[in-house]
């Protein structure tokens, strides 16, 4: 069995967060991040039902796929999360938009979450080039629009 450190220091399952001491005690940091630096309505929403099943469907859309990394780093590579290239804070409307999400991995999340903090500027320079990306991987099946009309339970 492969062990790592908990975070009090004891050596444990390499499957498990945190030892049981710990447990009782630890805070999970997307917990802590809701509880403490996201803004109450968007800590809502993204454990909100609508936003789940939209997320849920955006990932098999682009199969799982880190668009970013297919079309910039010529890889594949799996996405774990859905970014929002309008941010919530900047328009509350096009939350749920599926021309204004797309599938990261947390890698470059955290590279376009660092585009973003550049400069105006540059977020707006990289919202453009993530939206061209978009319009690229659905240009041959006549955009998002026409492959989402096929996907069952889309909103």
């Amino acid at each position: 069995m492969l062990l790592k450190k908990c975070i009090c220091g004891k050596l444990i399952p390499q499957n498990l967060s945190v030892c049981a001491e710990c447990e009782k005690t630890y805070i999970s940091r997307h917990v802590d991040y809701n509880r403490n630096r996201r803004n109450k309505k968007a800590a809502a929403f993204y454990v909100s039902n609508e936003w789940r099943t939209t997320r849920d469907i955006i990932l098999k859309v682009y199969d799982y796929i880190d668009i970013y990394s297919y079309y910039m780093q010529q890889e594949i590579v799996t996405a774990d999360m859905v970014h929002h290239i309008v941010e919530l804070d900047d328009d509350w409307s096009r939350r749920l938009d599926p021309t204004n999400l797309l599938p990261l991995s947390n890698t470059n999340h955290g590279i376009i979450s660092a585009l973003y903090k550049q400069s105006e500027e540059s977020k707006r320079r990289t919202q453009q080039m993530l939206l061209g990306l978009i319009a690229k991987h659905f240009e041959s099946a006549g955009g998002i629009a026409t492959v989402l009309n096929g996907v069952a339970g889309w909103m």
